[in-house]
């Protein structure tokens, strides 16, 4: 009963404990003596919603202390059943570069066509720039090639001259 005040619930949950402790005691004792395991079938700890739960003990023995009823809802009780927040696991390296395949490394950009359509125009203004760079290129080199025809055509279009000829 909610009723009946914080002090009152922790007194009577307190001597339902003493009583299941008691009662564990005599369970043990008809096991060393060759009696059926009456604890293996034992209800366990739930919370307020029906989920079992484990309340450890905080000397690490036992099943630990148990909240019936009414007092699964006094103040400080409740935290206990609350589960903490998980925490997020940080990423290992492992673990980013599984998520990595062929698209991230962009072999399956042309597979939609976009990529064809955006490049287009693009690849056709560099192809421009890269024959005009060329025609300039050729032009020079026709040039310097002319002088140095007309230059040799000066000398003579004789090459060098040997000694002892």
């Amino acid at each position: 009963n909610e009723g009946l005040g914080e002090h009152r619930l922790r007194d009577l949950n307190d001597e339902i404990n003493k009583l299941i402790r008691e009662k564990s005691h005599w369970e043990r004792r008809i096991v060393e003596l060759g009696g059926p395991n009456y604890a293996k079938h034992a209800p366990k700890m739930t919370d307020l919603e029906g989920n079992i739960v484990d309340v450890p003990n905080p000397s690490g023995r036992g099943p630990g202390y148990r909240y019936f009823g009414a007092a699964k809802k006094l103040p400080g009780v409740r935290e206990l059943f609350e589960k903490p927040p998980e925490l997020r696991k940080r990423r290992t390296r492992y673990d980013i570069y599984k998520r990595i395949d062929a698209s991230y490394y962009g072999y399956r950009d042309e597979e939609d066509g976009v990529l064809a359509r955006v490049e287009g125009p693009a690849e056709a203004k560099m192809r421009a720039e890269a024959e005009e760079e060329w025609r300039r290129v050729e032009e020079r080199e026709r040039f310097c090639l002319r002088k140095r025809r007309m230059w040799w055509r000066r000398r003579g279009g004789r090459g060098r001259r040997r000694r002892g000829r």
